[in-house]
């Protein structure tokens, strides 16, 4: 049974928010970890791990197929259109512009990834036997990181979602014009 890594992920912070023993808030920087925290840290070591673990393998595939169908999305697809388009000498400028923001974007998913996942690999290596506090607040620091790739998703997704508005009026545009003549 293949356990999706949204799942595994929302299992390790409820861990992780078990750990602070309140509801939707974490212990920041500012705020020190209790004693009983620490003791459910420690408690909770082997499992909470695993979990990370789970989620640092299945995160790891994902992020290369996403990858590679966000590289393919402009490569494949925007690029090669726009390019026609132009030679056509039909004005895309819209095109144009919307894939270079999802270029842009997708530096962003590449780079903000890598340092998630650098942080991920940080706490794992973290005994939190021995440092429960310091595990703690590098898992913390991942899914700071890992809700930024999530931002970075939602961006590509959105710059996608616009180029297809962009080719659907440019379709309409031309399909009327067409028409006209």
């Amino acid at each position: 049974m293949k356990i999706p890594s949204r799942a595994l992920f929302l299992a390790a912070l409820t861990i992780v928010v078990g750990f602070s023993g309140l509801s939707g808030t974490y212990a920041a920087a500012d705020e020190p970890v209790t004693d009983a925290q620490i003791a459910q840290i420690k408690a909770n070591c082997v499992t909470t791990k695993n979990t990370l673990d789970r989620l640092h393998a299945s995160d790891a595939l994902l992020r290369v197929n996403r990858g590679q169908l966000y590289e393919s999305m402009t490569t494949k697809l925007m690029v090669p259109f726009n390019t026609r388009l132009s030679s056509n000498h039909i004005d895309a400028t819209n095109l144009s512009s919307t894939n270079a923001s999802y270029v842009d974007s997708l530096a962003s998913f590449r780079t903000d990834y890598q340092a998630y996942e650098e942080q991920l690999s940080t706490a794992l290596k973290v005994d939190c036997t021995k440092q429960p506090v310091t595990f703690y607040d590098a898992v913390i620091s991942a899914r700071t990181k890992r809700n930024q790739v999530h931002e970075d998703v939602i961006k590509l997704h959105g710059y996608i979602d616009n180029y297809k508005s962009g080719v659907e009026d440019l379709s309409k545009t031309y399909n009327s014009t067409q028409g006209a003549q």
